[in-house]
């Protein structure tokens, strides 16, 4: 399958070298006062407008900091040699680190409206569709940054809550309303309390152990698997992958 722009061959070059990992946590926690810190390296497959794909990792950036949690972003180049000289874009990820993809291609099989997908298997891997950003912003209640942002904040926080059912209310909905875009537009659509708790003690654990003991490589994606699914399709279904906010 070729991504958006014919960035295929990066995209596998870049994938290949990610790697899920499995960590062992010990020693103490870091102090209450201090915010952990996630890492998302974003490849632009789509060709999002920079000053849109700036505007959404600022909203995202809030609605982390509201749970007390910073976000620091790597837009990664997409040519093999800028990569390169880019060592954060192609090191291997730590549970901390996630990566981050904004597609223009749709699956053929994907749900109507599906904004992303997260992959719980991984841990660390993210896929957003950009046409279906761009559908929603047509209603014309919120610009693609904003959606965008919640977007890319929904299906991180898939990853941290971990596998449980979608919310009835704020930005772990299974599908936003009218009034959900609203809320965004206000600045309202967040994590609830509860989710906000388990959001940080996650992002705590994922600091904590790759600053206490650092972290073992236990699977790498093979080159020729699909970009669609860093583990392959047959992983995809088993792993029962989240879909986004739709």
């Amino acid at each position: 399958m070729r991504t958006a722009n014919g960035h295929s061959h990066i995209w596998k070059y870049l994938s290949s070298v990610f790697l899920s990992t499995s960590l062992l946590v010990r020693g103490v926690l870091a102090s209450p006062q201090s915010n952990p810190v996630i890492k998302v390296q974003m490849y632009n497959l789509a060709s999002v407008d920079p000053q849109v794909l700036t505007d959404a990792e600022n909203r995202a950036t809030r609605i982390f900091r509201a749970t007390g949690i910073d976000v620091l972003w790597f837009n990664c180049p997409l040519s093999e040699s800028e990569a390169k000289a880019n060592p954060i874009c192609i090191a291997p990820c730590p549970r901390s680190r996630f990566a981050v993809r904004i597609s223009s291609e749709m699956p053929a099989k994907l749900a109507t409206g599906t904004l992303g997908v997260a992959l719980h298997e991984t841990e660390i891997y993210v896929t957003i569709y950009y046409p279906n950003i761009e559908e929603m912003s047509r209603v014309g209640i919120a610009p693609p940054a904003q959606i965008l942002g919640h977007a890319v904040v929904h299906e991180l926080g898939h990853l941290l809550l971990g596998p449980i059912p979608h919310a009835s209310v704020g930005i772990m909905r299974g599908g936003w309303t009218k009034e959900d875009l609203h809320a965004m537009t206000r600045g309202a659509l967040l994590f609830t309390p509860r989710q906000t708790a388990v959001i940080r003690q996650a992002a705590l654990l994922r600091t904590e152990a790759e600053a206490s003991v650092g972290y073992s490589a236990v699977r790498r994606r093979r080159p020729d698997q699909p970009p669609e699914c860093p583990l392959g399709d047959s992983a995809c279904k088993r792993s029962g992958r989240r879909r986004g906010q739709n």
